[in-house]
């Protein structure tokens, strides 16, 4: 029988060992600890879990609730929020975020269980997978990254994205968010640096480390940002006198 598979998302070591062990005299098998938002991105990855506990305050710029709203929008995996905060703030934040259960610490060994086991059910119910990370690391091999597009996996179906038709690229830890034409964005696993290898056109310009634009679909900018199809997209102090040279010579 399959063993329901749990990422623990903690920075404090005691307190995530002992969640580990709680869920283990529950009958669930942990995939794996993290600590921080790259850590839980990594391990989600590498082993995917069926479920994940968030600490709200983990190590890092982004806390668990940034977390939260990955897991929601991209990765699509049900996810409970652990915190021992329970402030007006903290909440309002996390409600966006749509979590499976919220539970509050200390929390008991029952409460845990009841928590898991209802948001367990309510992604059956509403047909959440954790298909979408499947595909994604499918996809990882170079072959699906073209000369003059890129197919990425949707439904068992590979979908071509030329690569001129990309308005904009942001990278988040290994994986790049493509922003389309079309409207659509689309996830990939692949570095910025890798992806770029592609990118022959003179019209993809690099703005930030993790940025690149199209600047065929360039709208404005000035001397802190580009805007592109109404997103607002950093450039750098250090990128900013090569931006302003490449712009003369168009």
């Amino acid at each position: 029988m399959h063993k329901i598979k749990i990422l623990i998302v903690e920075d404090e070591l005691i307190i995530a060992e002992d969640i580990r062990m709680q869920l283990v005299k529950l009958g669930y098998d942990v995939s794996g600890m993290a600590t921080s938002y790259n850590e839980a991105v990594d391990s989600i990855m590498k082993v995917l879990p069926d479920l994940i506990l968030v600490d709200i305050n983990i190590d890092g710029d982004k806390d668990g609730i940034e977390l939260g709203k990955f897991l929601k929008t991209e990765a699509e995996i049900p996810f409970i929020y652990l915190t021992s905060h329970s402030d007006k703030n903290t909440i309002s934040r996390a409600k966006k975020t749509q979590p499976d259960a919220y539970l509050l610490k200390p929390f008991k060994a029952d409460n845990l269980f009841a928590s898991i086991e209802i948001a367990l059910s309510n992604a059956i119910k509403a047909n959440k997978s954790t298909d979408s990370l499947k595909e994604i690391n499918e996809t990882e091999n170079q072959e699906f990254i073209l000369k003059d597009c890129v197919f990425v996996k949707k439904d068992n179906i590979f979908m071509k994205i030329k690569i001129n038709d990309i308005l904009y690229i942001k990278a988040e830890g290994n994986y790049l968010n493509l922003f389309s034409i079309n409207g659509k964005k689309y996830f990939i696993r692949s570095s910025m640096h890798y992806f770029s290898s592609f990118l022959t056109n003179e019209y993809f310009f690099r703005t930030h480390n993790s940025y690149i634009v199209n600047l065929n679909y360039l709208d404005e900018f000035s001397p802190t940002y580009l805007k592109i199809n109404n997103q607002e997209i950093p450039l750098s102090k250090s990128r900013k006198e090569q931006f302003f040279s490449k712009m003369r010579t168009f």
